[in-house]
Parts: structure tokens; sequence; C-alpha cells
């Protein structure tokens, strides 16, 4: 359906005749017509595009209208769980090859991600997912191997999105893992036919092995302008200077100050022209979204100087990784204007405030509404009624909004899209936790009477992280030794920040995070 969205627009648009640069802000509307496209943006009460006269028009007021924001780093398996580290060490892991074989990442990492995985898979992407939607987030990576397509559910799963049949499904590759030289090599010659590559390189402290990462894609041929890479904080800066037609580098700062004490030397990476985007990475060492990330960023350019003003920040997760999914979808994200997907979340603001400030210091609470493809997915009541929202359920972040209510259009994964409630969700998730070995077992059973019976594939889901020293398969043997934590609420709470305090290797950095919160 259409749909319009008015209020404060903060477009990010350098095609905009009313927006004569990207920091500019006006009132106004965004239209997104039937095709899930933005069809025009416009100032004050300019008369829009034809076709929109029985459209549902959202008006927010003096709220910021700005792109939905994108993740491009993250592992939706794992985001269940909580903050993890190898207990009573007391120095920074070198790199990403060691922490996967401490004593207990098996059983506090890997063993619970693959209960769910084995068990529910369904309600463990619909958690992930709806945890990013309610952050803002509208396109995020890191969706877990899978035997059947993920796209066009809730957010955009960067790796499967195709836009409706628009764009094929291999044109986005990823890898976790790192990869031989022959498998660089064919990453590379896809990248020149014009797919996007997204890898995790070189993670570690400055000067470690896997430095040798980043100068295997560079051997390869592999340091193009399609290439996303992940991490890179091993890497010298100079190293930098090799990739001469940039591509992109994604910084999430939280996991690396929390595993490695460390992060992305991101002035020279900008220095060299390289478009930086901000990724949350994973339960175990990240934050919940994108939108808290951002303020970890933050932090990190402030203790070191850095000079990163609000605007180059909320960039990271609109404008630059949406000119990043631009080059591999030939369609326009992260940016509101013509053409562009129609792909938009409103932040809560006063009036005359900065929008780029208030976008920075935002919460989950400041989250309004969040429109993806056209369809209004999350929002408050009063605003999802405006939209023309449909089958929604409500939603509680146990108390976590101030008191303010927040609708959810969920629907079932399968084919018959039954309205579905983020509650129905959590309770399969809860019994999953209570006893994991009958959960598993189960599904097992399922899944093979499937098979005999000719039926359906049941969706089957892969962990993409390391799954450390466990069988082949990653559960033990003996399924009664799997301990399910508790599962995290979907946004950012005391209890995090709680569990910040005087553990990973940041030197006590991301315990500004909560001020933010406060």
């Amino acid at each position: 359906m259409s749909l319009v969205v008015a209020g404060r627009i903060v477009p990010l648009s350098r095609a905009l005749k009313v927006a004569p640069s990207e920091t500019a802000t006006f009132q106004g509307k965004v239209w997104i017509g039937d095709d899930g496209r933005i069809a025009a943006v416009t100032k004050g009460s300019a008369q829009g595009p034809a076709g929109f006269e029985a459209a549902p028009v959202a008006d927010v007021d003096n709220d910021l209208v700005i792109p939905g924001f994108i993740d491009l780093h993250s592992h939706l398996a794992y985001a269940t769980l909580p903050l993890w580290v190898e207990p009573g060490r007391t120095e920074p892991f070198p790199h990403h090859d060691i922490w996967p074989t401490r004593p207990t990442y098996a059983e506090s990492v890997t063993w619970p991600a693959y209960a769910f995985i084995e068990a529910t898979p369904v309600e463990l992407l619909a958690y992930a997912e709806i945890r990013a939607l309610i952050g803002g987030t509208t396109s995020i990576q890191g969706s877990p191997p899978s035997n059947r397509p993920l796209d066009g559910w809730l957010v955009r799963n960067i790796e499967d999105e195709t836009l409706d049949g628009e764009v094929g499904r291999h044109q986005v590759l990823a890898s976790t893992l790192t990869l031989k030289s022959e498998q660089l090599g064919e990453r590379a010659t896809r990248m020149r036919q014009g797919a996007t590559f997204i890898y995790h390189c070189a993670e570690g402290r400055p000067g470690s092995i896997v430095q040798r990462e980043y100068l295997a894609t560079r051997t390869a041929g592999c340091l193009q302008r399609h290439l996303v890479a992940i991490h890179t904080n091993s890497v010298d800066p100079e190293a930098y200077k090799t990739w001469h037609e940039p591509g992109a580098i994604v910084w999430s700062p939280f996991s690396n100050l929390w595993l490695y004490g460390t992060t992305t030397d991101v002035p020279a990476a900008v220095t060299r022209g390289i478009n930086l985007c901000v990724g949350s990475d994973w339960g175990p060492s990240g934050t919940r979204n994108v939108l808290g990330e951002l303020k970890v960023a933050s932090l990190v350019s402030e203790a070191n100087g850095w000079g990163l003003t609000d605007f180059d920040l909320v960039k990271m997760i609109t404008a630059n990784p949406g000119d990043v999914l631009a080059q591999a979808w030939q369609r326009q994200a992260g940016r509101l204007q013509p053409g562009a997907l129609g792909d938009v979340a409103v932040i809560a603001a006063k009036p005359k405030a900065d929008p780029f400030k208030t976008i920075l210091r935002a919460t989950e609470a400041d989250v309004r509404m969040v429109v993806v493809n056209g369809r209004p997915l999350y929002g408050t009541e009063t605003l999802m009624k405006q939209a023309g929202a449909r089958q929604t359920s409500e939603i509680n972040l146990n108390g976590q909004l101030s008191g303010q209510s927040r609708r959810l259009a969920l629907t079932r994964f399968d084919a018959d899209a039954q309205p579905w409630s983020f509650g129905e969700v959590l309770k399969r998730l809860e019994e999953v936790r209570a006893d994991p070995k009958v959960a598993i077992e189960r599904a097992r059973r399922l899944a093979f009477a499937s098979i005999r019976s000719g039926g359906a594939p049941r969706l089957r889901l892969a962990l993409d992280m390391p799954t450390g020293k466990v069988p082949v398969g990653g559960l033990p043997k003996n399924l009664t030794k799997i301990i399910v934590p508790p599962i995290q609420p979907l946004a950012h709470d005391s209890e995090f920040f709680a569990s910040i305090s005087s553990r990973g290797f940041h030197g006590g950095l991301l315990d500004g995070l909560a001020d933010f919160y406060s």
C-alpha cells in the first residue's frame, strides 16, 4: 500500500532540490508508493505526486523522519545471549582465533545458540529481527545460513534480499570465517562482475597474526570498491593505502574493545577515502542495535580526539551503508529521495532540536515508528493507526518505553501469514530454554517425519561463528549439559549496563554507554 509520512524530514540526500546539502532538514512529507519505493519528498505544503489520494498519512509533527538504520554487521543467531568473556582472563585476546577456544565458550555461546536454531529457528529469527526493528533498523546483515530464503519478512536480510525478484540472490556474498586464497580469488572475480562481498577480516589487536588476512585479500585482488571489510582493527593503518579503489569498513567498537581492548583506526580509514559504517555485532560482545553502537562510536571518538561529528556518526548507520547497498541492489537505501527504498524511521524530537544530536542520543523509547518497504511494522498505537497498519499486537518491553505503548505488525513466517505476537514468540523461546534436550529431540523427530512424509522441509539454520571445542554439529553428546541463559530484553537496560562494568578489556570506556540511557 502507499503511505505518506509527514514531519521534520532529515533526508540525508544529495539529490533533492529542497535539500541543498546532506545536513538540510525541513518540514515536509515523504511519499512512498505501492511498490515500496519513495515517489517524492516534498517541503511544506507542496503538492505530492498523483495516485496518493487514498493513501494514509502518518503525521509525526516535529519528530524526525529519517532513513531507516542499516546494520552491516550482526549475527542474528546469537541475539538472545548475554555479554560473555572468559572468566578470570586478565589480558585482551590477541585475535579472533583465540576466544572460541576458551573453556567456557562452547557452553556459554555455542550450545545455547544451537539449541534455539535446532528447536525453534523461526522464533529465534523473529526475536532477533524484532530487536533490530525496535532500534530503528530496517536492513541487517548476518542472517544465519539457511535452507530457504529469509527476505520479505520483517527487516531486510541483506544477504538474502531480492527486492521482490529484482536482485539475484547471490548479489551480496558474506563470510565470517577466514577464506583460503583460491576462495578469495573467486570472490575477487565475483566482485569484478558486480557482486558485493562482506568479509570478516583482520579482527584482533594491531600487529597480531591475523593482519595477514588483509594482506591475503590484497594478494587475491579483493581490495575493490565492492569489498565490505568488517573490523580490520589489526591492520597497520599504512596498509589502507594499498586499497586503491576503496570500498567500505564496518566498525564495531563495542565488540573490539570488549574482546581486544582496541579498535579500528577510523581516522586512517577516513583519510584513505574508505566508506565507514557501524555494525552492532552480536550478543556475546556487542550492543543490542546500531542505535546503541552509535553511542559507543561517539564515546571512542571523544576519548581518542578523533573529532567525529554527530552528522558523521549518523551517516555511518544511514547514508554510508545505504551507498554500499545501492551498489549491490541498484536501489538507493539510507537516503530519503525519489526512487530510494521506502524504509523510514521516526525519532522523537523537540521543536528546533539539532537533528543529528537528537538521533545520536535517541534510545529505543524515542523510536516512534519504523517503516520497511512502505509497510508500517512497529510504532506507537496512534502512528500505526494513522499509517494504516493492520493485524498488530501490543509489544511489551518491560517498562523500557516510559509507559508508552507500541504496536508490532508481525505475521508468521510460514505461508499462511497469520498474525503473531511477540509474547507468543517469547513463550516458545522460554519453553526451549526450560528443557533444551526435550525441545531439540522433538524438533529432530518432526524434521525426520516431514522428510519421510514428503512434506515441505522445516526451516533449518546453521551457526555462522566458530563453534569452539565441541563435537561435530556444535552440541554436546549429552544434551542435558545445555544450559540456556535468560533471554535478554530487546532494549538496552540496567542489567546490560551493569554487566559491562569491570568486565571485558575496555578500560572503563564502555561504562559511559549507560549515561545515554539514564
